[in-house]
């Protein structure tokens, strides 16, 4: 399934080599820093993760977060403060190695603090990432029951004059009368309204996708996301 929003395949290759570099040279001057706020070598090789690598997890981590979930704030929060900080890291370490300030105090405490920090919102970034995706609305025995008296009025499907399966379009048009509070839709019914948009000549979008199953507009695009994921 073909998206609008994709970059070609050459745009990730060159992405991915830019990040590397721009991660590459900002590794010495970390290293510099944790040298100079008083850690040994082997342990101020890990300034470089604990910062530039750091930071990219963070906006990583937000920009995989839907708009207008619970918690995106607090995750852009977070990665312009994991920016910021590097930005500062590494303009202080230059600034030390062209000898226009030296270490203090307050600089040593810091760096020291770093570690801490980062420590504290990776935990915060992994244990939301990994809590449950909650259902849309649980349902409950009374909406079953009236959603099975609402399909029943509801105009059946025609079936094919040779008895065959009924087209596409029908088939996600009746599965696309169910109520709100229903389960989340499965694969199988999601794949069904993408064919259908295809089928009518619509863009396969979020919008379009939820506007057809009759669900809102971030479902769809996280309808989306469930069949581009690599796992499904």
């Amino acid at each position: 399934m073909s998206s609008s929003a994709r970059m070609p395949r050459y745009a990730y290759v060159v992405g991915g080599l830019v990040l590397a570099v721009a991660l590459a040279m900002s590794a010495p001057g970390e290293y510099q820093l944790a040298r100079t706020a008083g850690w040994n070598k082997w342990v101020a090789a890990g300034m470089p993760v604990c910062m530039s690598v750091y930071a990219v997890v963070a906006v990583w981590f937000t920009e995989s977060r839907a708009k207008g979930e619970k918690g995106r704030g607090s995750a852009i929060a977070g990665a312009v403060g994991a920016l910021a900080m590097t930005l500062a890291g590494q303009v202080v370490a230059h600034w030390i190695s062209a000898g226009y300030m030296t270490s203090s105090k307050e600089l040593v405490a810091a760096v020291s603090a770093v570690p801490a920090i980062v420590a504290g919102h990776v935990a915060h970034m992994v244990i939301r990432a990994a809590k449950p995706v909650p259902a849309e609305m649980a349902p409950v025995v009374e909406d079953q029951a009236e959603d099975e008296h609402q399909d029943q009025k509801a105009k059946p499907v025609q079936p094919t004059l040779d008895g065959g399966e009924p087209p596409v379009d029908e088939v996600a048009k009746a599965r696309a009368r169910r109520r709100p509070g229903r389960p989340t839709a499965s694969l199988d019914e999601i794949r069904d309204a993408v064919k259908a948009l295809a089928a009518k000549g619509q863009e396969v979008n979020g919008p379009n996708l939820a506007k057809l199953m009759g669900r809102d507009r971030r479902t769809g695009s996280r309808y989306l996301q469930r069949l581009e994921s690599p796992s499904m």
